[in-house]
């Protein structure tokens, strides 16, 4: 399957460069599980060539909201993106009151765990 191919990010969603200066690239599927952490980290409709794109995850950082609808956001975002199996994805948060994602990689016998902060996440970014 072909995954795509794309700037390989940091956790600090910052590009990372080979030895040469070069852009490293990302593909197969990490970077689905690259793909699904970006999504989840950009506001929905923020995106003005793509106005389904993104989450409502910044949305939840200063309201009421249940650890269930952010579990639940979080679920619909890798969901919707057709190279993660969906009948795997499983989110829940922590002890450390982190939220995990876990799921399965279409074609692949690759898993992926993410682990989300939100207010880490988001730092710096207003959702007013």
């Amino acid at each position: 399957m072909d995954y795509g191919k794309d700037m390989k990010l940091d956790e600090n969603r910052d590009v990372i460069f080979t030895p040469d200066g070069d852009v490293e690239l990302q593909d197969g599927p990490r970077l689905v599980a690259q793909d699904v952490r970006e999504e989840l980290s950009i506001a929905f409709a923020s995106v003005e060539w793509d106005r389904q794109a993104g989450s409502h995850l910044l949305d939840t950082l200063n309201s009421t909201s249940a650890d269930d609808v952010v579990i639940a956001e979080i679920e619909r975002v890798a969901i919707k993106d057709p190279r993660v199996d969906a009948s795997t994805v499983k989110a829940e948060k922590r002890a450390d009151g982190r939220f995990s994602l876990s799921f399965s990689i279409v074609g692949s016998l690759e898993t992926a765990l993410l682990l989300f902060d939100l207010k880490e996440m988001f730092a710096g970014v207003s959702n007013e």
